[in-house]
Order: C-alpha cells, then structure tokens, then sequence
C-alpha cells in the first residue's frame, strides 16, 4: 500500500499524460510534508506542503485536483498578488476562483472541503475579494460554507457564535461592508482555511523576502511558466487545462474597471430602505432599515503623478474608463490636480481642473514632470480646497514610485490607481485601496 508521499507523486505522474504543462509546474515545486502548520496542502510558489492526514482521506482523483489547484495558486501568482490583503480572506478568495475554474472547466473531482460556489466562476481573485471584503453576505455565506466542510463540532459552534452574534465594538466599515457587527479580523480569526492555502514565500532563515528577493522569485516563477507553456504547446497528449489557466491569467488582471467601480459605489452615500430589514439587530426585536446601494451622485477627486513613465495614450485609457464609470454611479463631478514633487496650477492659475460631467466629459493632459511626492495633492485637498463635503472619493494615478505620509490621509476614501500594475513599492502605500492597472493588456 503507498504511503501519502508516494501517492502525490503517483497523482502527479498521471498529469503528466493529460497535462503536460501543469505537471511541468509540479514537478518545479518542492514536495514537503508538514502536518503541524499545514491543514490540507499549501504552497508559498517554491513548495508544495501536505498534511499526511488529509491526503489520507481523499482519493486518487481528488489528489489530483488539488495538485492542479496548488500549481493554478502558483501559475496565477497569489502568493505574490496578496500583498498586504488579510491573509484568510485572500485565501478563501483565491479557493473560489480556482475551484470553480477546476470543477465546471476541467471538471475534476474536487474534495468535499473545498470552497464552491458557481457565482464566482470566470472572477479573478481580486474581484471576489473585494465581494467578500464589502457584501457582508457573501462573507457570511462563505464563513457558512467553511463551517459545513469543518468535522470539528468546538469550531462551528465559534463560527455560528461570530455570524450571529452582535457587539457594540467599533468596526472597519471598509472591511465589512456596512460596518455593522465584528470586524472582519475578527471574523475570520478562528476559520480553518479551505484546501490549497496560500502562503507567502521566505527566504532560508524563515523571513518574508525583500522586494529584490520577491522580484527574483517573480522572474524564476515567470521563466518556469513560460517553459511549462512550452512544453504543453509540444505535447500531443495535453487537455487544455494549462493553457486554459494561462488565459485565466491574462484575463485575471483585466478587471481593475469592475474593482474600481465596487470601490466608487461602497464610498457612495447609501439611503436607507425598510424593503430590506437590517438582519444584523432583527434578533433582539429590533427593526431598522437596511441600505440599498444606489448612487446619490457627489464628486470625485483625482491626482495624476506626472512624475513616472505615464504617456498620453494610458491617460486617454483611463479617463474614458472614469468617464463611464462616472456615469454608472451617478458622480456629476470631477476635480483634478497633476503632481510631481507638488502641485501644478492650469493656465488659469487655477490649482484644479473642473468636469461638470452632465456637459462635458474629463479629459486628462499630463503637465509636470521630474521628481515624485505623494503628500502634495492631499495637503491640497485637505487644506486648501473649498467644498470638500460632496467629493465621495479621491483617486491617485500613480506607478506607486513615491513616498507618502500617514499624516495626509484626507477624510474620504482613497484608491491608488497604479499605472504600472502593483508592485513592491506599492506595498509602501500607507492608507487607502490599491487597483492595479496593466495597460500592455489593453
């Protein structure tokens, strides 16, 4: 009888008759057990970790799913994508989106425990994120999703004991939608983690690596990929599963319009409504109204780092993709400052440029240029810019290459649109939400 190890190993051999690309990836993935950290199986995009027990438990075919699963977190770079995301949500995320993509495109067995649900079928990790981060049912949903898949009785009496129960603690609206009830650290403290848990690579003495170290393991992951692409184009055997999942991959980062429009409609003053009970007191015989997220209209605030590499072609991009993202949540407003180590007036002397949307629509020319600081447009914003009251949102066009104080932060929501896609430097970022644009894509 093979033991656990053997049959990974054997699992992955099968692979390789049917996928040669995916097996590639597998086979440049270190097999390591660990049964103390390791719940299922994990990779950091070096290594593959098993629990002993659970591959035990599953079978031949399911073991193979999850071998796929483990090389798709790896080919689609969720450990290097999570940047400073919360750790379990990123991970019940990322399980959505590959579990989807193995059982209704590849259609193999997956185990039992593992997250499912067709809604988020075709999403990238991100989208679902922030689905999860900002619709407090779909994370209640998922939290449910996890206690039904969990044999331990002690957890899913602490988990029906977090989605029911209601505090008078302060909470993150931006973590929980609404900000009503716990917050969504506390949430999800005691969840046990789905199979295929994401983590974040370290080095040799058990640190998490420096952005030169992570961009090296960025570039030996890419070289990796693009042989196993290689390899699977060769092959006369493979199913598609690769290549599929290379597409995925692509595909993945073209959604910073739907995460930027989710950003816009959770800032946006939301009215009450008594269609909709809030659920969250109904349970102590309290009813209050729920909120339907509609746009109320407002205006937006935007700062353009002429500083980097931004050329007038991802400019036009970006202001025709604000333009129409303006119209869906209702914002009649928009003020625009360009920066480089400060602020540059108009020719009208003017600090910002006006769009009044209902007649004219934004248009963006970079003026500027040289050195970067970020502080400059929120001192501006903060200090010196009248009728701040109806601006729902402040966006910053940037490559993150900067430096930017905490003591700036305005009192209104922050998205740092990165021109450049996210990087290392972004991870600087002090406050605010992060959407990363890869225009080489459009």
């Amino acid at each position: 009888m093979l033991n656990s190890e053997e049959r990974i190993i054997k699992a992955r051999a099968k692979l390789m008759k049917g996928n040669v690309g995916m097996a590639t990836m597998l086979l440049k993935l270190t097999l390591i057990e660990n049964n103390e950290r390791c719940q299922t199986m994990a990779t950091d995009g070096v290594n593959i970790y098993w629990n002993d027990e659970f591959v035990k438990s599953i079978t031949d075919e399911e073991i193979q799913a999850v071998l796929v699963h483990e090389a798709s977190h790896v080919i689609w770079e969720h450990p290097l994508r999570k940047g400073n995301r919360n750790h379990e949500l990123w991970n019940i995320a990322t399980d959505y989106v590959i579990n989807s993509w193995i059982a209704y495109d590849l259609h193999m067995q997956l185990p039992e425990e593992g997250l499912l649900d067709r809604k988020y079928h075709g999403q990238s990790a991100e989208q679902v994120y922030r689905t999860l981060s900002n619709d407090e049912d779909a994370l209640n949903d998922a939290l449910e999703d996890l206690k039904s898949n969990s044999n331990d009785d002690n957890s899913d009496s602490d988990a029906d004991a977090d989605a029911d129960a209601d505090t008078n603690e302060d909470v993150d609206a931006d973590a929980t939608g609404n900000g009503q009830g716990k917050s969504l650290e506390e949430k999800l403290a005691d969840v046990e983690l789905p199979s295929g848990e994401v983590w974040m690579p370290t080095n040799d003495e058990g640190k998490e690596l420096s952005p030169s170290e992570m961009a090296d393991l960025q570039e030996q992951l890419q070289r990796t990929i693009a042989m196993a692409d290689k390899l699977e184009g060769m092959s006369d055997e493979g199913c598609g599963g690769f290549g599929d999942a290379m597409k995925q991959l692509n595909e993945s980062y073209v959604d910073w319009v739907d995460v930027m429009r989710d950003l816009l409609q959770s800032a946006i003053a939301t009215n009450p409504t008594w269609t909709r009970l809030n659920k969250r007191h109904s349970w102590r015989g309290i009813n209050l109204p729920s909120k339907d997220k509609e746009p109320q209209g407002g205006e937006l605030a935007i700062a353009i780092d002429t500083s980097g590499s931004v050329c007038q072609e991802e400019l036009n991009v970006f202001a025709t993709e604000i333009n129409a993202l303006a119209e869906d949540c209702g914002i009649n407003k928009i003020r625009v400052c360009y920066c480089d180590t400060s602020v540059r007036k108009n020719s009208k002397g003017e600090w910002w440029d006006e769009y009044d949307l209902d007649c004219e629509e934004l248009e963006l020319v970079a003026r500027g240029g040289g050195g970067t600081r970020f502080d400059p447009p929120f001192n501006l914003f903060n200090d010196y810019t009248d009728n701040t009251d109806e601006v729902i949102a402040f966006i910053y066009f940037t490559d993150a290459y900067g430096y930017c104080s905490e003591e700036v932060e305005p009192n209104v929501p922050v998205i740092w649109a990165l021109s450049g896609g996210e990087n290392y430097y972004s991870d600087e970022l002090p406050f605010g939400e992060k959407v990363a644009i890869d225009f080489s894509r459009f």
